[in-house]
């Protein structure tokens, strides 16, 4: 149970520290929708604080913590097929392609600790305001935007909303992917459209359309380190920006007792490794221009899932 007393509460202020930014620079787009929410949630500490962080160790140690790879597609096709069918058995209700690991009713990290939040979709309303900023902020300009890893599209779903004459694209390994955006053109008009992409191994048939970005959110963690093959893909198609939502270990700080769990927790899932670092190499020899990175603190319990980092490759023959 709460006490009411003990209740902090995100602000526009809170939101744009989170962010990076100013809360001038997203009260126009976020304002609205943060009154609209309820951000409460209080701060463990304690007992309670020590359970948790207890409860993370023995997820860390146990022996049936999946790790990311290449072998793990048929769970996402299984995943995504799950959202695929609650969405057409809701008469193509699009709250029905959030992802299932969206959990309700959990501790989330935040600044370096933990809460217990009064909403239980916190993390899911807190990931709407970051991504109605970061989409109206960087994506404006752009023609053609294209989501490599979308999974159910939920992302894509907001995109549609704010700019409904921009042509959208949505790549994934997963079948069920491809079905769900085919739904969302037909029953929506949208102007998106699926395809099948896979980051171990990109289609180098896929051209982006002129006056282009791309974005990942959340889906990079799964290639480990094998990333070199997808950025090479990207260097080559010279997008007009490109943008990366992701678990970024190098922004971790190891003093920290919760940043040190979140690094154990993220490399014995093998999460994505060594991103940045390659990125600020590409940097340094003339190759992209990084225009933007922050580590947002803020994600599940166990790891920090909202940093990123915003770049666009140099016009250069490869």
């Amino acid at each position: 149970m709460h006490s009411q007393g003990n209740l902090s509460k995100l602000t526009i202020d809170d939101f744009a520290r989170l962010f990076g930014t100013t809360a001038d620079d997203i009260a126009d787009c976020c304002k609205e929708l943060i009154d609209a929410m309820d951000f409460r949630f209080e701060r463990l500490s304690g007992a309670e604080r020590d359970k948790l962080i207890l409860n993370i160790l023995k997820r860390i140690d146990s022996a049936d913590l999946s790790v990311s790879g290449e072998e793990r597609k048929p769970e996402w096709e299984k995943g995504w097929a799950e959202n695929l069918h609650d969405f057409i058995n809701s008469g193509y209700d699009i709250s029905e392609l959030v992802p299932k690991y969206f959990k309700k009713n959990a501790p989330v990290r935040l600044n370096r600790d933990y809460v217990m939040p009064v909403d239980p979709d916190f993390v899911l309303n807190c990931t709407m305001v970051f991504r109605n900023w970061l989409f109206k902020k960087y994506l404006k300009d752009f023609g053609s935007i294209y989501e490599f890893g979308c999974g159910p599209a939920t992302h894509l779903v907001c995109l549609a909303s704010i700019y409904p004459d921009k042509k959208l694209y949505g790549l994934d390994w997963a079948k069920p992917s491809q079905e769900i955006i085919r739904l969302l053109a037909k029953h929506f008009s949208w102007q998106i459209e699926g395809r099948h992409f896979d980051f171990f191994a990109p289609d180098v048939n896929l051209h982006l359309k002129e006056n282009s970005a791309v974005y990942t959110f959340g889906a990079l963690e799964q290639v480990g380190r094998n990333h070199g093959t997808f950025l090479q893909y990207l260097l080559k198609a010279s997008p007009g920006l490109c943008i990366n939502v992701e678990c970024i270990s190098e922004f971790y700080n190891q003093d920290y007792l919760p940043d040190y769990l979140a690094v154990k927790y993220h490399t014995k899932r093998n999460y994505l490794d060594g991103y940045l670092t390659r990125l600020q190499e590409l940097e340094a020899a003339g190759k992209i221009k990084i225009l933007a990175m922050h580590h947002q603190q803020f994600g599940n319990m166990y790891d920090d899932s909202h940093s990123y980092v915003i770049w666009k490759p140099k016009k250069i023959l490869f």
